[in-house]
């Protein structure tokens, strides 16, 4: 499957902008997933899936490739075993009974010695930089929490990263976790336009039109009030991607 007609090659989209073929980014590669087809980007720019998928059955990826590689097979016949199975971070280890794991130094009375004092003093500066961040963030934070809370409910739709990161995880049904179409009942939503919004998800986001339709529906709406009503609903993750909109960006 392909969401572009002008990139052949799958870990590529095209980019609007410079009108070429460009690489997906690698920064949004963690172990165990991969780039889905075009990055999940239509030539048009208009985004038709998520970034990355997880690795199918019998495939792995340490997060250093944009694709899953089949896991490999010990082979027969010349004394060796499975000695770790393939899983979706790591390859197949094959061997004569040792450890697949990274030898481990023999450390001398000395060695450790200096290595805990490394640690103290890395340790010391971690705690001298931690200090001081807090005491800045200290300063700011009662400014910028107001300013992100009182904001205007179309910061998240202006934000395309966060809104992004919340459609991934609030449109997904299931896992025993309340989702985007829980929250739109506790936003008095009736159940045939919820169900119809589920019944578009494959060209448009539900989470996406949700806010569209509370932006129009009540135009006084805040991003504290989604925030109020994501943790009635106990998602508690989701709150936390809110809270990276940046107030300097987006309110006066």
């Amino acid at each position: 499957m392909s969401y572009s007609y002008l990139c052949t090659d799958l870990q590529t989209y095209f980019n609007l902008q410079t009108k070429q073929c460009v690489s997906c980014d690698m920064k949004w590669i963690k172990p165990g997933y991969e780039f889905v087809p075009n990055c999940g980007y239509a030539d048009d720019g208009g985004r038709r899936d998520s970034r990355t998928q997880k690795c199918a059955d019998n495939y792995w990826n340490d997060g250093k490739s944009g694709k899953c590689q089949m896991c490999s097979a010990c082979p027969t016949g010349v004394g060796l075993r499975t000695v770790r199975q393939c899983n979706a971070t790591v390859d197949t280890c094959c061997g004569l009974g040792e450890n697949c794991d990274p030898p481990r130094m023999s450390l001398t009375v000395d060695n450790q010695m200096e290595i805990r004092l490394v640690i103290i003093v890395l340790l010391a500066c971690v705690m001298v930089g931690a200090l001081t961040y807090f005491i800045y963030k200290r300063k700011n934070k009662s400014c910028q929490v107001p300013q992100v809370s009182a904001a205007p409910l179309r910061m998240v739709l202006d934000d395309l990263d966060v809104l992004e990161e919340l459609i991934i995880i609030l449109d997904p049904e299931g896992h025993g976790v309340k989702c985007t179409r829980h929250l739109a009942s506790y936003c008095n939503f009736p159940s045939t336009w919820i169900n119809y919004t589920y019944s578009m998800r494959d060209s448009k986001s539900p989470l996406k039109t949700l806010l569209e339709g509370v932006t129009t529906k009540y135009p006084e709406w805040t991003v504290g009030d989604l925030a109020r009503l994501l943790g009635e609903m106990g998602r508690t993750d989701a709150i936390v991607v809110l809270a990276k909109l940046r107030p300097s960006v987006h309110t006066v």
